[in-house]
């Protein structure tokens, strides 16, 4: 982990900060959450000065992102929207998106 130019935090390369902006801005997300996206991974969050970046997760291939997602939005065309979002940022790394939840839009 670095910090680059003009405080961007960079993990593996990688400015995590871009990474959680692109994939806020997709319309039928919700949010981020580093919660454990199973019994035998790690949970998805960027370790970064201070603290951490949840729904984030930096590993030598690839990027994964974990979202919450709005209840009623397709999550097949969720996921390409979020994927195509988040490449132009991750050097070249594969782009895994993980659904983690669904929140009715009242609740979010």
């Amino acid at each position: 982990m670095t910090t680059a130019p003009g405080g961007a935090v960079l993990v593996d390369g990688v400015d995590v900060g871009r990474v959680v902006a692109a994939v806020r801005n997709c319309p039928g997300v919700a949010g981020l959450t580093g919660g454990v996206a199973g019994p035998a991974r790690p949970p998805v969050v960027s370790y970064v000065p201070g603290g951490t970046v949840e729904g984030v997760r930096v590993d030598r291939d690839r990027v994964t992102v974990q979202i919450v997602a709005e209840w009623g939005v397709p999550l097949p065309a969720l996921g390409g929207r979020v994927r195509e979002a988040v490449v132009p940022h991750v050097r070249g790394r594969r782009v895994d998106v993980a659904v983690a939840d669904l929140v009715a839009p009242e609740e979010g």
